[in-house]
């Protein structure tokens, strides 16, 4: 166990980014740790290796430079090899927390609602709608907000997809994918040529509508 874990004060420049880093951050995610960071200052110090390559912190780094700072804390783990500190820098990426007690999250939200310290939520990452529903007495919640909310999800992915759908049939594609074969002879042609022309005359339509309309006619088959 390493005993290595002062916190030093370096100048931002002189760290460095690691150029394989796996874990990305979005620029809003990026806006949201600058702000915690203006509000309620370091609490997670950047963590380097020997040659100041970043282990854990490129998002907090990338806050600091949003920030327009020049001087950050910093734990330098000089003790660690090479292969030592890749390994942290993904078990720092990968061993995060995703589990919840969602009571227990609640009643903290409660709380910090209840004493009006002016905290921006959702630099915190939490959605209007999660605030809602964590700051919100769960046990007077009426059960048909669920419903509707769920209803008004389904209704709109449905009108999403419906519109991608009309969307991609205005889109021209090659009548060989339609009709599943690309060539015929030149007897099979003057056939077909024949065939569409008379098909036209009966449906008043030109071109695939009457082709269309004439195979669904002959079928029985609904439009």
């Amino acid at each position: 166990m390493t005993t290595n874990i002062a916190v030093q004060i370096l100048d931002l420049a002189s760290l460095v980014p690691y150029e394989k880093n796996a874990k990305k951050h979005s620029d809003d995610q990026v806006a949201n740790i600058a702000a915690l960071i203006q509000r309620l200052g370091w609490t997670n110090p950047i963590i380097v290796d020997k040659d100041l390559v970043i282990i854990a912190g490129h998002g907090r780094r990338l806050a600091a430079l949003k920030l327009g700072m020049t001087k950050v804390p910093v734990i330098v783990r000089d003790d660690l090899t090479k292969e030592e500190a890749d390994a942290l820098r993904l078990a720092d990426n990968r061993i995060a927390s995703t589990d919840y007690d969602v009571a227990l999250e609640q009643e903290a939200l409660q709380a910090l609602a209840d004493f009006n310290l002016d905290l921006d939520f959702a630099a915190m990452g939490y959605t209007e709608r999660e605030l809602d529903f964590m700051t919100n007495d769960l046990g007077a919640m009426d059960d048909d907000i669920f419903i509707e909310d769920i209803s008004s999800a389904v209704q709109e992915q449905k009108d999403q997809n419906e519109k991608k759908v009309e969307e991609v049939d205005d889109i021209a594609a090659p009548v060989a994918d339609a009709l599943g074969f690309k060539r015929v002879t030149i007897a099979e042609s003057r056939v077909l040529r024949d065939l569409m022309g008379q098909m036209e005359q009966r449906t008043g339509k030109t071109g695939a509508p009457a082709l269309i309309d004439f195979i669904q006619s002959s079928l029985g088959v609904a439009a």
